[in-house]
């Protein structure tokens, strides 16, 4: 199909009829001008693009306005003012005889046609026009239906790619990133960022960016007072500016020295999260840009899913955490200090390396609680597994097996090498300990098992070293833990 859909309708009524001019204007309601779509002319006074504001636009206005048509003939007094009544040609034209113009569609546009050879139309090039407008008028549609097609299948494009990012295991960063270069494309803007306020946090920080954005702007945070992206946090309110000010002092998006074009239209929205986050995202073109509503939609809608989708990942990251880690203290739980323990001692079967595995507990914990408050006991419980982690081996594993019993593991150490380290571990323990609670005294007890020598399996490792443990428990004051 030509490029220009009416161009062949317009050059064929000018030709049947002999006009001088036709011209086919379609009416864009953003601009609310009279834009020329096609036209065939034998005056030099008529330029190729016409832009025409429908106040200004002189005979076009009446009928786009009242929705009729005008015929006009004997038009020798009006020749004079021919720049007025038909603005499209510029000064000099002249000896128009006969004007048809009439609306095409519904406020869509307006066919005009002139001659020089006669006083008017006949009756019969009146129906021709108006055919040739009724023809225009259903391929105006069909225009609008191909363009909605196409904004559709880019939009069911763009919804299995953002499907495609939430569904793959992408990290939060490349997911933000793959995001925000979507939403650029579909709405084919220069820019596009997400940005994430935590609750009731006075800055944000931009989580991605289009590659085009400047770097310095992802290593920074921005108040929520200032800037554009700010408003919309702070008002939680969805921003819609067609074309920025650059003179406005407020017309940036989240710092003044930003790097960023300020004349050119902008658009944000906020989605929330749990815990009361807050995510936004904002987009940013060069020139003035005609947003799609129903672009804006699905992104407003794929944003929601996206929040969601950080939500979840947020929430598995949480749980791993959980799952990994003590919640007291930040250091290996029990379960996966279990885990850790098999995997060294599949290691050290492999490359036949030793490695030492410990318990150590302090007592009398119970009395910790007689004494002090609970969150003064975490507080020592806290303040314990930090110093012994400074001073263990950097090799060295540590675990909070339960409140008062922590776990060791020595990578490629044998028994007699960890157990120098164990008891001045157990000195430094009980010196925190003893400090934080005066005129209680503070004992601390050792299980400790090496590898291979104690045992090659988990089933012998485990046993043997609780039986260790509760055998110096059980006896006389911090006694040496004995070799079963």
């Amino acid at each position: 199909m030509d490029s220009n859909p009416y161009q062949s309708l317009v050059s064929l009524l000018s030709n049947v009829l002999e006009a001088y001019t036709t011209a086919f204007f379609i009416f864009d309601s953003r601009t609310r001008q009279l834009n020329l779509a096609a036209s065939q002319s034998l005056s030099k006074f008529v330029r190729e693009t016409v832009s025409l504001p429908l106040e200004q636009s002189g005979i076009l206005s009446q009928v786009h306005k009242v929705g009729q048509t005008i015929h006009l003939d004997k038009l020798q007094e009006v020749s004079m003012t021919l720049p007025t009544t038909v603005p499209f040609y510029r000064e000099g034209e002249s000896h128009i005889k006969g004007i048809y113009a009439m609306p095409v569609g519904d406020g869509a546009g307006v066919l005009y046609v002139d001659t020089k050879y006669g006083w008017g139309f006949t009756d019969k090039q009146q129906k021709w026009i108006r055919e040739i407008a009724a023809v225009l008028n259903e391929l105006l549609q069909r225009q609008d239906r191909l363009g909605q097609q196409r904004s559709y299948a880019a939009i069911l494009e763009f919804w299995y790619k953002v499907d495609e990012i939430i569904l793959n295991d992408h990290s939060v960063m490349e997911s933000c990133r793959r995001f925000v270069c979507e939403c650029n494309q579909v709405l084919d803007m220069e820019y596009a960022f997400v940005a994430l306020r935590e609750f009731q946090r006075p800055h944000y920080h931009l989580l991605a960016g289009t590659p085009n954005a400047p770097p310095s702007l992802m290593e920074q945070s921005f108040l929520v007072k200032q800037g554009l992206a700010g408003w919309v946090f702070e008002h939680d309110k969805v921003l819609s500016i067609p074309k920025l000010n650059p003179h406005a002092s407020d017309h940036f998006l989240f710092t003044p020295s930003e790097g960023l074009p300020h004349h050119g239209t902008l658009w944000a929205l906020p989605a929330h999260m749990s815990l009361g986050h807050t995510l936004v995202m904002v987009s940013l073109s060069r020139e003035v840009r005609e947003l799609d509503t129903v672009c804006q939609r699905a992104i407003s809608c794929a944003l929601h899913s996206f929040a969601l989708h950080l939500d979840r990942f947020n929430l598995k990251e949480e749980c791993d955490q959980l799952r990994t880690y003590d919640p007291s203290t930040g250091i290996l739980n029990g379960i996966t200090f279990g885990a850790r323990m098999e995997q060294l001692l599949a290691t050290s079967m492999q490359n036949s390396t030793p490695f030492a595995l410990a318990l150590v507990q302090f007592e009398p914990w119970h009395m910790l609680h007689t004494a002090a408050s609970q969150k003064r006991v975490r507080q020592c419980q806290q303040e314990l597994v930090s110093s012994l982690g400074m001073v263990a081996p950097s090799e060295a594993l540590l675990a909070q097996i339960s409140e008062n019993r922590l776990g060791f593991l020595f990578p490629q150490m044998s028994f007699q090498e960890a157990k120098p380290i164990l008891t001045h571990l157990m000195d430094r323990g009980k010196q925190i300990l003893g400090s934080a609670f005066k005129g209680m005294r503070v004992r601390s007890y050792l299980g400790l098992v090496g590898y291979p020598q104690d045992g090659t399996r988990v089933e012998e490792l485990w046993p043997l070293v609780y039986r260790r443990l509760y055998s110096g428990l059980h006896a006389k004051p911090e006694a040496a833990p004995g070799r079963a």
